[in-house]
């Protein structure tokens, strides 16, 4: 049991981001460095293949989201959702990607530092990323499986 539980144990410290940077706008210099990998990921959130990068974009925001509202990822993960969040800003265009997820991220790495209460957070970083996605692709762009978060959060 102790060997299936250490196994276990280093699967995640091997799996987990290193700690992630404390700005959305550093991060990204760190993916583009090299410093970090490019965990861009839609997630297969998309109905079809994204026609433009903005689009592509918008898929991996909603894919985050996903992760929020399904998996728990704020109390869960929050430092490779912040790693993963911004990844979402290596396609598109950037100054749009920071302005539109920088409260977001700025929130996640207050959560990472314990400076804020993942549970009290997430809602708030769901909707905040979930207006990104709103920006980016339409309902319809979007499988059925997560077409019920399109509008929950209007301003």
């Amino acid at each position: 049991r102790l060997f299936v539980l250490l196994s276990a144990l280093l699967l995640l410290l091997v799996a987990a981001d290193k700690p992630a940077a404390s700005t959305l706008k550093g991060m990204v210099e760190k993916i583009e460095a090299g410093e970090f990998d490019n965990n861009f990921f839609d997630g297969g959130v998309l109905a079809r293949k994204p026609k433009t990068d903005t689009q592509a974009a918008g898929g991996c925001m909603l894919d985050k989201v996903g992760a929020i509202v399904q998996e728990n990822g704020v109390a869960s993960f929050a430092n490779d959702l912040q790693v993963d969040l911004a990844a979402c800003c290596t396609k598109g265009v950037q100054r749009d990607c920071f302005a539109d997820l920088g409260e977001a991220y700025a929130l996640l790495a207050e959560v990472s530092a314990q400076q804020t209460d993942a549970d009290a957070a997430a809602p708030k970083i769901a909707a905040l990323i979930l207006k990104a996605v709103e920006k980016r692709i339409k309902k319809k762009d979007s499988k059925k499986a997560f077409r019920y978060l399109f509008g929950k959060c209007p301003d």
